[in-house]
Formats: structure tokens, C-alpha cells, sequence
């Protein structure tokens, strides 16, 4: 039913979130208690995987995926402040006692709302900063908002909040020493961004009108550009390396039979929730149209982004060349559709 590959589908890193909102409390001098809140604000959104289930089954919903309604800027605090309830009932609280050194208790009332949404918003921006954003305004948009600069996780970034989480957790080390850790946290972010956007603006040059993403390596991005006859150029390139990686070209739109009736029926597949689903995590799309025999028409979307994404890993599903497809009977009713 995933149409995309390993690599892509684990979520941010999660530390780098809740340790980044701490330390900038720290910085303001905040008290315990706003720390601690803008801690459960920057937490929060990503338990939307905690419904990651619910997509296997209706894959349609899409306001349920990750980074949409959880980072939204209209249900993102809600979210967060149900989150936060949650954890400090009495049940939860014993339990992470047993578990945990460090006190995550706090009061419920009216003072830690501002602090959860400054955690929340933070989450938002810092998760705009990477590829596949937040859809800001879902369940009403299915746009994801993208700055594509850091990947989904980078792996320096993520040595240092791991490290701090255990740290915090089970109070090990002195304090002091988490304190440093923070600070030295705050800069590996600062660099790592630094360095992307160094080798970023090098791959923008040497491609123009490319859109570029990064990948897991700050000096590899994928690249891709819309050509005169309707295909679309993807390729992989290294900052300052001339010749690319990987290359390929994949035709945006390739109909088999006649061409007449299929934008009406397009207007129909297009306006499905399951289509809204998959462009939530598309890149691009691509379309397989054929006429079948009783005038139905057999469309099979898929991302050539992400095809060629799996074709250079390897991983690419040989049975499922399309990522979605969608019958459209000679009626114009959607007949049937199918996440291969």
C-alpha cells in the first residue's frame, strides 16, 4: 500500500524536537514549568503515528497521515494540549515514575497553554525546514508546506538528543553536563543546516529550474525538471561533482487507445479522497491511462520522483509499477480503486 521507499517513511527525529524547545526556554531564563510545557507542545505532534494503523486499512484518510492534522496550525494545539491531559493522569503518571527519574508532572490550567503552543509551532517551523512539510491548514488543505533543507533525520543532530534524552530521562551525569549537551545540541543543528545550505545552493546553480531535496547525505540531492515534450528529469547529483549520480526520464502522461473521454474521467478520479491521499505524498504525477474494452478507463498514477528514488535503492516493487489506480466507468462513476 506504501508507495514510498524505507528510507522515507521513518518519522523526525523526535529528540532534536522536544530538546530544542527545552533549550530555548533555558535561553529565556523560563521556569521549570513553561520548559516542561513547551516540551509536550514540541512532542506532541509527531504521536500522530499512533494512528499510522488506521492508514493501513482506509490508506483515503488522508488529514490522519503524518504531518498533517497534528502540525496544522488550526488543530496542532488542541492536539497537544489532549496529549498533554492525557499525560498527566494519575495512571500515566505512576507508571512513568516506575520507569523514568525526571518529573513530567503539570498542572492543567490555563498558564501552560501559551507555552504548548510555542512548542507546537516550533515542531511546525522546524519540520518545514525538512522535505515532505506540514500541511498547515489540514483537514481543510492537503498542501504540504517545504522549505527542503535538512532530510527526515540527520544523523549528527540525532547522536546528540539521543544522547540527552538518556541522560534526561534516568537523571544520569550531573546537571551541568546536560545543560552543555543542550548547548552543543543547539549547534550541530546550526551547523548541519549550515552546511546543507552551502552544498544546496551549489546543486541550485549547476541545476537551474530544478526543484531540489535533500537527501540523507548533505552533499547528495535529488533534482527534477519538467522538459518540452511533457517528460520529467530526475537525477541524482553530489555538490560539486559535474556528472550526476543517477539519471532518468519518465513521461508525465503515456495513454494507450484513444484519448477521447479520459479528461472527464480524470476530472472524476482526481477529485477522489484517495487521489488527495496519494498527491499529500507525492513529489510529482505521472499517469498510465488505457481505454479498456467496455469504455471504462484504467488510470494508474504514480511519482516518478519517488520511482526513480526506488529504482537507484533497489527497491523498487516490480509487480506495482503505478501507486494508485483508479477505473473509471463508461457511466463517469469511479468503478474501482486499488493502493497496489
Amino acid at each position: 500500500m506504501s508507495f514510498w521507499p524505507p528510507d522515507v517513511t521513518v518519522t523526525v527525529d523526535w529528540f532534536t524536537h522536544i530538546f530544542t524547545a527545552v533549550a530555548i526556554a533555558f535561553a529565556l531564563r523560563s521556569h521549570r514549568k513553561v520548559a516542561l510545557a513547551m516540551a509536550f507542545g514540541a512532542m506532541a505532534p509527531d504521536l500522530d503515528a499512533l494512528l499510522t494503523p488506521i492508514l493501513f486499512v482506509a490508506p483515503q484518510l488522508w488529514f490522519l497521515d503524518h504531518r498533517t492534522f497534528s502540525h496544522s496550525l488550526l488543530l496542532g494545539l488542541p492536539w497537544a494540549l489532549a496529549v498533554t491531559w492525557v499525560f498527566q493522569r494519575a495512571a500515566i503518571l505512576r507508571v512513568w515514575r516506575r520507569l523514568f527519574r525526571v518529573d513530567v508532572a503539570l498542572p492543567m490550567d490555563r498558564t501552560i497553554v501559551l507555552p504548548v503552543l510555542a512548542g507546537v509551532l516550533l515542531h511546525i517551523l522546524m519540520d518545514a525546514l525538512t522535505i515532505q512539510g506540514p500541511a498547515l491548514f489540514a483537514p481543510f488543505s492537503a498542501s504540504r508546506f517545504q522549505l527542503d533543507w535538512f532530510y527526515f533525520i540527520d544523523i549528527a543532530p540525532l547522536a546528540v538528543s539521543s544522547l540527552l534524552f538518556v541522560l534526561t530521562l534516568w537523571k544520569l551525569g550531573p546537571p551541568k553536563l546536560r545543560t552543555r549537551l543542550i548547548a552543543v545540541l543547539l549547534v550541530v543543528v546550526l551547523a548541519t543546516g549550515a552546511l546543507r545550505g552551502v552544498t544546496k545552493a551549489e546543486v541550485v546553480a549547476a541545476e537551474p529550474g530544478a526543484t531540489v531535496i535533500p537527501t540523507q547525505n548533505p552533499q547528495t540531492w535529488w533534482t527534477w525538471r519538467g522538459l518540452p515534450n511533457g517528460s520529467l528529469e530526475v537525477s541524482l547529483v553530489e555538490a560539486g561533482r559535474p556528472s550526476r549520480l543517477f539519471l532518468e526520464t519518465y513521461p508525465l502522461l503515456r495513454v494507450n487507445g484513444s484519448p477521447g473521454g479520459l479528461d472527464p474521467a480524470r476530472i472524476v478520479a482526481e477529485s477522489t479522497l484517495d487521489f488527495t491521499a496519494f498527491t499529500l505524498n507525492a513529489y510529482a504525477v505521472a499517469l498510465n491511462a488505457t481505454r479498456l474494452p467496455d469504455g471504462s478507463w484504467w488510470l494508474g498514477y504514480f511519482d516518478p520522483v519517488r520511482k526513480a528514488m526506488t529504482r537507484f535503492s533497489g527497491t523498487e516493487n516490480a509487480f506495482s509499477p503505478e501507486d494508485l489506480v483508479i477505473v473509471i466507468a463508461s457511466d463517469g462513476r469511479v468503478a474501482s480503486v486499488t493502493w497496489p
